[in-house]
């Protein structure tokens, strides 16, 4: 079968290159359509072919004239790939495949009809644009449930939502590819000082997304003997003993990276949207040997790990964290015993027949 990959997204993007590699590798031939962004450097493995789309702001809130150029791209795209199925990542992809006489299964990442009740509202323009995003997307939500061949989540409570409008429903949790996972280079866990990692954009940002809010981390670590914190994904946070930021890691190099610390965080504070959330970071701890600690309201992700430790407040995380500066020895015990288990049970291609049945549902 050939298969259209259509997201609003740019690559790289590994939910959507993980997908692509399980319908190449059950022989379908997959190409990729959406944004390109200059300078990010990305794999072309997997797809037969990419093409550029040009999502913008404008088009994804269906403006006409953007969403008219945006689906005359797709037209001359789909009339040169010719493909039988639409895997559509997201709304706004979801939304223009439904527009055209081809079969598409909906991939919901987000549940944006959801998450858009969740936006800071501490902005101007929020006050102008948030009211009609929320319309726009309960109703492209209503039209896409009611038209999909199937549809893939990343929770069962996301399920639940969906199944009232369309039984034909695949929960595909965020894990890792086991292949991926078995180029991790292990490496030695630096010393016998507590060294816990975060992978997060969000530890110096000035508006922060209510749901992934982290505010008063980093204060944790500056004042108090907890050993250090290492930031990945955060180009603006600078470095300051026992803070140590190093930004933007490729995805294979930050795998690698994890394996030197002890504990990974999901330091989130508690919101009611975290219910339908399966971030990938706890999945990636658990394969590069760390113990997570995470906040105690994400469900989603809990029902997944065994080796995990759940807080409700930082006063809380704060004094795990002086438990295994003083208990480490127990970190050094477990962490073969975490990568045994994330290997075993915490691998995308568990999941893998899920898609595929989805796929056949056209």
């Amino acid at each position: 079968m050939r298969i259209l990959s259509l997201s609003h997204n740019h690559l790289p993007d590994s939910r959507v290159e993980k997908a692509a590699y399980t319908a190449k590798k059950a022989d379908h031939t997959v190409f990729f359509a959406g944004p390109k962004k200059e300078g990010i450097p990305y794999s072309t493995e997997v797809f037969e072919k990419i093409y550029s789309l040009p999502f913008e702001k404008k088009s994804n809130l269906g403006i006409p004239l953007y969403w008219g150029r945006l689906k005359r791209g797709l037209e001359r795209i789909l009339s040169e790939c010719n493909p039988e199925l639409i895997h559509a990542h997201n709304n706004v992809a979801g939304k223009l495949a439904s527009e055209f006489e081809i079969p598409f299964v909906y991939d919901d990442h987000e549940y944006w009809s959801v998450s858009i009740k969740a936006e800071e509202k501490n902005k101007w323009y929020h006050l102008v644009t948030q009211p009609y995003k929320r319309w726009l997307y309960d109703k492209w939500e209503k039209e896409l449930l009611e038209k999909a061949s199937a549809i893939i989540v990343t929770c069962e409570t996301v399920m639940e939502e969906h199944k009232k409008i369309n039984d034909r429903v695949f929960v595909v949790p965020n894990f890792p590819l086991l292949a991926e996972s078995n180029r991790i280079e292990i490496k030695n866990t630096e010393g016998k000082f507590l060294s816990s990692v975060y992978v997060g954009s969000d530890c110096s940002a000035l508006s922060i997304s209510p749901y992934r809010d982290v505010s008063g981390l980093i204060e944790i670590f500056m004042r108090n003997d907890i050993g250090k914190l290492t930031v990945i994904g955060d180009n603006v946070l600078s470095t300051k003993d026992p803070i140590f930021s190093l930004g933007f890691f490729p995805h294979e190099k930050m795998m690698g990276e994890l394996t030197r610390h002890h504990i990974g965080l999901l330091p989130w504070k508690k919101h009611w949207l975290h219910r339908y959330k399966d971030p990938n970071k706890p999945y990636e701890y658990a394969h590069a040997g760390l113990l997570t600690l995470s906040v105690s309201d994400m469900s989603c992700t809990l029902k997944n790990l065994d080796f995990v430790k759940t807080f409700e407040e930082y006063e809380e995380l704060l004094q795990l964290l002086f438990y295994y500066k003083n208990n480490i020895e127990e970190i050094f015990e477990m962490k073969p015993k975490i990568r045994q288990y994330a290997l075993k049970n915490l691998v995308w291609e568990k999941n893998e027949s899920k898609i595929l049945e989805a796929y056949s549902r056209i």
